[in-house]
């Protein structure tokens, strides 16, 4: 494994970019507004990764961007990079399913304590393997194997989070300690000396499991605000544990309501905790998957803080541990499709909060896509040029 320079994610797909909003990065690109209409959803809706309706809009958005790069032929082929089963790998059977196009998708994930394995289901396309170098014998798969074209005919849609940036299995612990960094910030500067690090970064790591995702639903806005919570010491996390496993606590709307019952009781939060509490309730019923924009904002900042923060001349072990880097294996499929004309998508379940500046946070900031970092990972070049 090696470093092979500094580049951006938007090297290679410009500004085809979609996070959790559903708004297009590329100004060339209709607003979201217009590609829900076309979608044939309502205005109000924005569908998340693992939703049905996801494929609908993703494929609206995915013509219009091959109608910007000029292209009239029709797409007929999808492939998706992604990093799990379960989002990436729905995400892409829902878009396969509503096209109707021929498709395949690589999951990938280093697990470098495991034997190398490939795992092909070739009825729904889906390429599952343990090492990310695994992607260059995919595109062999795909084009010697099955015929897949490979050209101005398909539709790639990479995944961002670690996927295009911190693969899993290799480089996604920084992204995870950037998230955790931005909540603790946030709570910091929320609670003054009141806030206890230790006890965040426990209560964190222990309710960021998946027997807590009927109380979390796996939202990290939401986990965030429970710490917050837990930190004030409204409640205890002993108690939520308790909860949890009785059944008696298990979904977070139950748990609002739970601490504004408690806080008409005992004022230990004060004004602080009243505030943030209305605005994350409030956010989440109007629908908003994203109600702890405070902390999202946060976590923009401790992720670009993470990105070609390690100079050039260090190790690759230095570079995994300590920087956000682009995944080398990815990128070289994706410059390659590229230059074979296929239509380039970068769809993430990200918050826009958490990857774009804002008025809210230094607007000179680069958009995470556009910040510099390091490309780290096997070269699979030469299975790629084989096949030209």
């Amino acid at each position: 494994m090696q470093s092979f320079g500094r580049a951006r994610l938007a090297d290679y797909c410009g500004d085809m970019v979609i996070y959790r909003n559903l708004k297009p990065l590329d100004s060339r690109m209709p607003n979201v507004k217009v590609a829900l209409r076309g979608a044939g959803l309502p205005s109000t809706a924005r569908p998340r990764k693992q939703d049905p309706d996801y494929a609908k809009v993703a494929l609206w958005y995915a013509n219009a961007a091959r109608e910007v790069a000029g292209y009239t032929q029709p797409l007929e082929e999808l492939l998706f990079i992604g990093d799990t089963l379960f989002n990436d790998g729905n995400a892409f059977l829902a878009m396969q399913a509503e096209s109707g196009w021929r498709g395949s998708c690589f999951i990938g994930a280093d697990r470098l304590q495991e034997e190398p394995v490939v795992s092909i289901d070739k009825e729904n396309g889906i390429y599952n393997a343990n090492r990310w170098v695994a992607i260059g014998e995919w595109v062999r798969w795909l084009r010697e194997d099955q015929g897949f074209h490979l050209d101005e005919r398909t539709l790639l849609v990479i995944d961002i989070d670690k996927t295009a940036l911190g693969a899993k299995g290799r480089n996604d612990q920084v992204i995870d300690q950037a998230r955790i960094e931005g909540a603790a910030r946030t709570l910091s500067a929320l609670l003054g000396r009141n806030f206890d690090a230790s006890h965040f970064v426990d209560a964190y790591r222990e309710l960021n499991q998946s027997r807590y995702h009927c109380l979390t639903e796996d939202n990290q806005d939401y986990l965030a605000y429970i710490c917050l919570v837990l930190s004030t010491n409204l409640v205890s996390l002993d108690e939520i544990k308790q909860e949890v496993a009785e059944g008696s606590l298990d979904n977070f709307d139950q748990f609002t309501r739970h601490v504004e019952t408690r806080m008409m009781i005992n004022n230990v939060g004060g004004e602080m905790l009243r505030q943030a509490h209305d605005a994350v309730v409030t956010s989440v019923r109007n629908g908003d998957p994203t109600p702890f924009k405070r902390f999202r904002r946060q976590e923009f900042i401790t992720t670009l803080e993470r990105m070609g923060n390690v100079a050039d001349d260090a190790d690759v072990e230095e570079l995994l541990a300590t920087e956000i880097t682009l995944t080398e294996e990815v990128w070289e499929v994706a410059e390659w499709l590229k230059a074979r004309g296929a239509v380039l998508l970068c769809l993430s379940d990200k918050p826009d909060e958490a990857s774009t500046p804002n008025e809210f946070v230094s607007p000179d900031l680069p958009p995470v896509h556009h910040a510099e970092t390091h490309r780290v990972g096997f070269t699979v070049k030469p299975i790629l040029d084989a096949l030209d």
